[in-house]
């Protein structure tokens, strides 16, 4: 199990269960936070399950459930509970063009829906040229608030996007003056048709095989004749 010990002298506060040792020490699960990366997580799962195009449709737009993605990760180990999830992605603008308009209407549904999940959600923008804008700068600073914080033990970032190393080395430092040690997880999809195996630096890599990327299938779909 992982467990994380604090002293009776000066503990931290405890958001999660906890309980206190015949020697007088209190030990907590670790408290997790799931950070998903939308666009990536949908990029890399359609690279490594897609078949370049010609595998299950499942594959070939965001078919994934938030939510129990978010749950299997975290209870991939015993010791660990999960007290937020943390949903960002970019959206194109529907009045680029049809297909932007469709991609739209795709995530406002999709989005509707895990909000009403309890989930929190960041909503950037994709422009014009298909690049996102104010995500991955909104999960990283996001990630260095709740470190001062103290909000958890543990991140999962789902994403495979290296440009999160400097909040991970970052949020390590801060940890460290707090008097504390805090792990990450880079969980990502993996399989015969992707082309990286590397995940966050600073990170325990986790590959989401084709398997586990099936049993968190959305039984919604949001699609209008996306293409």
């Amino acid at each position: 199990m992982s467990y994380l010990y604090y002293s009776l002298v000066d503990p931290h506060p405890l958001d999660a269960a906890s309980a206190v040792s015949p020697g007088g020490c209190i030990f907590i699960q670790m408290r997790t936070i799931v950070f998903i990366d939308g666009q990536n997580l949908y990029h890399l799962a359609k690279e490594a399950f897609g078949c370049g195009g010609t595998g299950p449709v499942i594959y070939s737009y965001p078919s994934y459930d938030v939510e129990r993605l978010a749950k299997r990760l975290t209870n991939a180990k015993s010791g660990r509970i999960l007290t937020q999830i943390r949903f960002y992605t970019g959206v194109p603008n529907p009045d680029v063009g049809d297909d932007e308009e469709r991609w739209h209407t795709f995530w406002t549904n999709k989005l509707r829906y895990i909000k009403n999940q309890g989930i929190y959600v960041y909503k950037g923008r994709i422009n014009s040229s298909r690049q996102e804008k104010g995500v991955d700068v909104s999960l990283a600073i996001d990630l260095i608030d709740l470190t001062y914080q103290v909000k958890y033990d543990l991140a999962i970032i789902v994403s495979q996007d290296w440009d999160f190393g400097p909040a991970v080395r970052l949020a390590k430092v801060i940890a460290r003056g707090q008097g504390r040690i805090i792990e990450f997880e880079s969980c990502f999809p993996y399989g015969t048709g992707s082309t990286s195996a590397r995940g966050i630096p600073g990170t325990t890599w986790i590959k989401i095989d084709q398997s586990l990327y099936d049993l968190c299938i959305d039984l919604n779909d949001y699609r209008c004749n996306i293409h």
